[in-house]
């Protein structure tokens, strides 16, 4: 969600498993493998759809700056994949930027010189060590993201490592220095159109709802700019929870929304919606409607509401093309199949799309720098960048910038539904008004100062 990862201690591993894409009525069928995709091999030419040439041979030749060598460019990849609390987070990203790195360099490379990846795991609790390891030997950091970043962002600015993020979650982050965020995330304006199409959907529903997110500064201060835009959308909030970064049982967090008599739920579930899912069965929890981040938007939680008939209806909001629907946009279907064939095996999921967002942007605005590539020429490079959309793979943003140039969120938005049988894109709810996303300016919520001051003073 926000900047797609302000609350990634919520998300789960979403393995791919789709292919065919079914229309009928006001609903897209999500629920199979993209098969075409896969059986397609990536070009190698160095041409991404819908984004251009970004790859390409070159003299390369010696370098000053760090990280950079007469034929490579040293880049860090930040994740948190050892932790033990959620094993495995965001291990997609490096395994993505491996795999984009291969594809590129088939193609040239930048200019000649090949990307080589410098795998920065966190394991949660080690930002500030992996950033200064990143600061003595790479040249940018690309398409990673680390959960509890703030400790890392000091460090960062002051090394002079320049950043074209996958996510970021702290405020300290999403505003920092010498960082393009290629979804233009802002400290004080929230997209949230999917908030409006609940209310829109279920007046009655949203009047008593229940919200929250995992007691870390992080994701609190994240989840409350949501109850803020809920708020503004029409949202009356009647409990917000907070439970710890991870919870072995969540039955009386869902007791207590059921006391509150909470309808509308958008629950304060870390990682794994199954033993939320479990939780409510259990105790005969039957809000309106229940809407999830789009890191739940895989086939675990599918399962879950397979498992758990008595659920009612589970939407999933999204500004990241469907990985089922990839054969349906061309920048999507290259990251599939480039996935395919330079990490097989691999699970495909929306963090390969927040990579591939900022290495296609990353590389595109690389290229662009030529033979003398610093730091400052591709943050201007991105920065200058308009309509961006990696080629479709995500929502559209107007105008990117610099994190502190005071960047504009994409308005854009998608909802999605879970099924016994699948994962139902709902045009319905959605009400697109540009390809499959609801685009409406007024989508956006922007902060007010004493909401801005509550979340400064936590």
């Amino acid at each position: 969600m926000f900047c797609r990862g302000l609350t990634h201690l919520r998300k789960a591993t979403l393995p791919l498993a789709m292919a065919a894409v079914i229309f009928a009525g006001t609903s897209i069928a999500l629920s199979s493998t993209t098969a075409a995709a896969a059986t397609s091999a990536s070009s190698s030419s160095g041409v991404w759809p819908g984004v251009g040439k970004i790859c390409e041979p070159g003299p390369g030749g010696a370098s000053s700056v760090r990280g950079v060598g007469a034929k490579t460019i040293n880049i860090a990849e930040f994740n948190d994949a050892s932790n033990t609390i959620d094993p495995g987070l965001e291990a997609e990203f490096p395994q993505q930027a491996t795999a984009f790195a291969d594809w590129c360099n088939a193609a040239g490379g930048i200019n000649g010189r090949k990307i080589v990846i410098d795998n920065r795991d966190a394991a949660l609790f080690n930002a500030a060590q992996q950033m200064t390891a990143a600061c003595q030997s790479d040249f940018m950091a690309v398409g990673g993201g680390m959960a509890l970043d703030q400790p890392s962002v000091p460090i960062r600015e002051k090394c002079g490592l320049g950043q074209i993020s996958g996510y970021i979650v702290s405020d300290a982050s999403v505003e920092s220095s010498l960082q393009v965020d290629p979804t233009g995330i802002s400290t004080s304006a929230v997209t949230a159109g999917w908030f409006g199409a609940m209310t829109k959907a279920f007046p009655k529903a949203v009047q008593v709802a229940g919200m929250g997110g995992s007691d870390t500064p992080s994701v609190i201060e994240s989840e409350m700019k949501y109850e803020f835009a809920a708020e503004a959308e029409g949202w009356k909030v009647a409990d917000f929870l907070e439970p710890p970064t991870s919870v072995e049982n969540w039955a009386p967090y869902v007791e207590q929304y059921q006391q509150k008599g909470v309808t509308a739920l958008w629950p304060a579930d870390n990682a794994n919606f199954t033993p939320f899912a479990q939780a409510m069965t259990t105790a005969g929890y039957h809000p309106t409607f229940v809407l999830l981040g789009t890191q739940f938007a895989n086939t675990q939680t599918q399962q879950a509401v397979a498992a758990n008939p008595s659920l009612p209806p589970i939407y999933v909001e999204t500004q990241w093309w469907p990985l089922a629907q990839a054969s349906q946009n061309p920048s999507t279907e290259e990251l599939v199949t480039t996935m395919h064939k330079y990490a097989k095996g691999d699970a495909i999921d929306f963090d390969d799309e927040e990579g591939a967002e900022a290495w296609t942007l990353w590389a595109k605005s690389a290229s662009a720098c030529g033979a003398s590539l610093t730091v400052t020429c591709v943050l201007n490079k991105a920065a200058a960048t308009t309509n961006w959309d990696a080629g479709g793979i995500q929502a559209p943003v107007a105008k990117l910038t610099l994190s502190n140039e005071n960047p504009q969120p994409s308005p854009c938005f998608a909802l999605l539904q879970l099924t016994a049988k699948g994962i139902n894109y709902d045009k319905k709810l959605t009400a697109p008004t540009q390809s499959i996303w609801n685009c409406n300016p007024k989508n956006i919520i922007h902060l007010t100062a004493a909401q801005l001051a509550q979340l400064n003073a936590l």
